[in-house]
């Protein structure tokens, strides 16, 4: 089966109380996936925090070695703990941020890494489970 070499797709899915918007970019080696989703019903927006690799570090380090920017809150120590979060870091160029009511991640993969492509949307959706059940704990 031949794929375009280069091409874009745009979608907007619903998914409980979130509203997600995706695109997805590919050229001949690298798929990149970005998801925003927005929580609709947040009490309180997300404190502005994001999680990205250094790839300095990571280079003279030869270990894998994050940074994080913003402000902590129960929100940003989830992700920071949560092993979706290190599984989604495993991608090309990872960033995850939370911003307002939105959650985002950026990341690339391989063109024809398909099981890799599943498990961002499956791990994205586990991560947004998770922040959902601290939304509702936290308003009780």
């Amino acid at each position: 089966m031949k794929t375009l070499l280069k091409g874009d797709v745009h979608f907007v899915e619903n998914y409980n109380s979130w509203v997600i918007h995706v695109s997805v970019k590919w050229n001949r080696r690298i798929t990149t996936i970005t998801i925003n989703a927005r929580k609709t019903d947040l009490k309180s927006n997300f404190l502005s925090c994001t999680l990205s690799k250094s790839q300095f570090f990571t280079f003279i380090s030869r270990s894998e070695t994050y940074n994080f920017r913003g402000e902590k809150s129960n929100f940003s120590e989830l992700l920071l703990e949560n092993v979706e979060t290190q599984c989604l870091m495993d991608s090309k160029n990872p960033s995850i941020k939370l911003d307002g009511k939105s959650f985002i991640f950026k990341g690339g993969i391989r063109k024809k890494d398909f099981e890799s492509l599943s498990n961002i949307f499956k791990l994205f959706e586990t991560l947004m489970d998770e922040l959902d059940s601290l939304n509702h704990t936290s308003d009780s």
